[in-house]
């Protein structure tokens, strides 16, 4: 059993945690979040965590109950997270010292009023959450998955792209929990997806895609928009950063602002080879990550990959077939790579700071594809990201259903549901390209003038004060 199901962290006197509290004690080194009013400790809990560490540190010294929500089996909250609960919360407009933000909005910050709007909309984001449970969206359609697996299982070649797209598909709903809804059973069934069948770590998976729909489209935090040297969808890229997830320096270096510089053109040939890139990710996951429960059977199953794929294509004819069918199938899971990159590539990459709900943080970094019900099957249920992205969990042959519930909370709190037909979509992923490609030059005109000035006042030589003296 994996080490969630045994670990109890000691309990510790119950009492009550104000705002100011909890941001000292985070200060302090300790890791504290605030999920439905109740304050938990999870120092000694978060390497232990199945979706990684840095899921949790991203949630530290605040009020992520619609994250935590959005990501976790029900369970996990009625039975798991209570071990951890140290203290209730008192939030700082439920705080005697401070005047409630919106009975007075003249005599607060723009801080604060923003805070209260964005807490509105997560509160009608919750009952939008409860009304779409009323509706069973978050149930599972076992009919529908078998017949999709099955479509899939009877193609008589087992390596095509599509065959390799469905894999994916299904995979990323074992990633979520959306299959059966029990972290054991679906994790089991992802390792079997995607290292036995794809050769993907599932483990690597989940760990930057639970990051990615936490801080999603964030430069500096989210690893699926940080593709140095290659891409950069926001000038912020141009002054080098360091990631929080790849715990490196990405520095915008000749190199990268000679692809970058073109990045609108190599678009789609660099999706192309996005394949080769997620086999080099899932190995380094598994030789490097400290601590994983499941390494020895991601092992298992990615040798058991390796061992079964390469005597599938070594029953072509020659050898010639053989390197044209591997590239050729990989190059055309190209398709994935921009079905999830067009949803968030050429959407907004700012940082409008933690006081911003998670369900306009989302439809504000996310992008649905708009297509007929009977092409579907070709988008795998991933054109609603927007939607997915509101609620990971839901099986993917419900988010079409999803949908009008979704557009009438968006109308109702008056956030904006973007969505845009396939062909729209990428243009409007080209043009965010090249208006980031198109300020490369500028930028190194702007840096060569600044380091001229730099040299120049090397120049200037300061009288040697110690002769006066």
């Amino acid at each position: 059993m994996p080490p969630e199901s045994t670990y109890v962290e000691p309990q510790t006197k119950k009492n009550i945690i104000s705002k100011s509290q909890l941001e000292a004690r985070c200060k302090a080194g300790e890791i504290l979040i605030v999920v439905n009013q109740k304050v938990y400790k999870l120092d000694k809990w978060i390497k232990h965590h199945p979706g990684g560490q840095l899921a949790i540190r991203h949630c530290i010294g605040r009020d992520c109950t619609d994250e935590v929500k959005a990501l976790h089996p029900d369970y996990v909250l009625e039975k798991k997270i209570k071990y951890f609960e140290i203290a209730d919360y008192l939030p700082k407009d439920s705080d005697p010292e401070f005047a409630p933000i919106l009975g007075n909005p003249a005599s607060r910050s723009k801080e604060d009023i923003f805070a209260a709007q964005e807490a509105l909309y997560s509160k009608a984001y919750r009952q939008l959450e409860i009304r779409l449970k009323n509706q069973q969206l978050f149930e599972t359609n076992y009919i529908n998955y078998a017949w999709r697996l099955s479509s899939t299982s009877g193609e008589p070649a087992r390596c095509t792209t599509w065959h390799r797209l469905s894999i994916s598909f299904f995979a990323h709903d074992a990633g979520h929990n959306s299959i059966t809804h029990s972290l054991e059973i679906d994790n089991g069934i992802g390792i079997f997806l995607a290292d036995f069948l794809g050769g993907l770590s599932i483990g690597w998976w989940k760990k930057s895609h639970y990051v990615h729909h936490i801080v999603t489209n964030h430069p500096i935090h989210d690893p699926d928009i940080q593709h140095l040297p290659f891409f950069a969808v926001t000038t912020r890229i141009f002054k080098g950063f360091f990631s929080t997830y790849h715990q490196k320096e990405f520095v915008f270096d000749r190199a990268s602002q000679f692809f970058v510089s073109y990045q609108h053109y190599l678009y789609y040939p660099i999706m192309m080879l996005g394949r080769f890139n997620l086999y080099v990710q899932s190995m380094k996951f598994l030789a490097t990550e400290p601590v994983y429960p499941y390494r020895k059977q991601e092992i298992i199953g990615l040798t058991i990959y390796w061992i079964w794929y390469p005597y599938f294509v070594k029953q072509l004819p020659t050898w010639n077939m053989v390197v044209a069918y591997i590239f050729i199938s990989h190059m055309f899971t190209f398709m994935l790579h921009v079905q999830i990159t067009l949803s968030h590539f050429g959407m907004s990459t700012e940082e409008l700071g933690d006081a911003e709900s998670f369900a306009a943080k989302m439809l504000r970094t996310t992008m649905d594809v708009d297509c007929p019900i009977w092409l579907d099957w070709f988008h795998g249920g991933l054109q609603f990201q927007a939607i997915h992205h509101l609620f990971p969990r839901m099986p993917r042959h419900n988010l079409r259903r999803a949908q009008p519930f979704v557009k009438e909370f968006c109308d109702e709190v008056g956030l904006t549901y973007h969505i845009h037909g396939f062909a729209k979509g990428n243009s409007i992923v080209y043009s965010a390209l090249k208006d980031v490609a198109d300020q490369v030059g500028f930028f190194v005109e702007v840096a060569k003038h600044e380091a001229k000035e730099y040299v120049d006042a090397q120049k200037i030589v300061l009288p040697d004060l110690k002769k006066d003296l």
